[in-house]
């Protein structure tokens, strides 16, 4: 017999195994892990930050799999229950922490420092789609170029491109040709799109 529920579903059990605090219903767990993951980013800190930091402060490491499974609630139950103390505690030393040196900050800083997220204004998305539109997959010269048009740096447009071609194969269901593929083998892939 399974202790928690199906993945994503926590039905409406309740934690036996700790008896030193007061055991989260699963309308808990689901609350705390929203609450978790909003903190967790606002805080600067990757889902890999924390499994690193918890291995450290507290001698339990877990994978970035595995705090990306909580906060998607799509651990099993016993082990959402098991979670949520460390992290509950990795919590605590995290906001304490803010403006002041201290463990958590030299974990993070052991691990992949994030970049902080690009905010793309809706003029300049605008400017990107068309472009997305005539050329999907522009050239490194041609990136460059429409970065210093737009005042972007580089980087921020090439991966703009990578996400918005990886967003059109979600999109697009299997089997149907996407929009800018309907004649693929009459152009090669690798030429550059010009007319940026």
């Amino acid at each position: 017999m399974r202790d928690g529920a199906e993945h994503g579903e926590l039905g409406g059990h309740h934690c036996q195994d700790h008896s030193d605090e007061e055991t989260p219903t699963s309308d808990e767990l689901e609350q705390f892990a929203k609450q978790f993951k909003q903190r967790r980013i606002k805080l600067g800190f990757t889902q890999a930050d924390v499994g690193l930091a918890l291995g450290t402060l507290y001698g339990n490491v877990f994978s970035q799999t595995t705090i990306c499974r909580f906060e998607a609630l799509q651990l099993s139950f016993k082990n959402m229950c098991k979670l949520k103390p460390l992290l509950n505690k990795w919590l605590e030393e995290a906001d304490s922490s803010t403006g002041s040196p201290t463990s958590i900050d030299k974990i993070a800083a052991q691990g992949r420092k994030r970049k902080k997220r690009t905010s793309i204004e809706v003029s300049v998305k605008g400017v990107l789609e068309t472009h997305f539109l005539k050329c999907p997959k522009p050239a490194a010269q041609e990136i460059s170029s429409l970065a210093d048009s737009l005042q972007l740096e580089k980087e921020v447009v090439r991966v703009w491109f990578c996400n918005r071609r990886q967003k059109e194969k979600r999109m697009t269901p299997p089997g149907e040709q996407q929009p800018h593929e309907v004649y693929p083998h009459s152009v090669k892939t690798d030429t550059a799109c010009h007319d940026l």
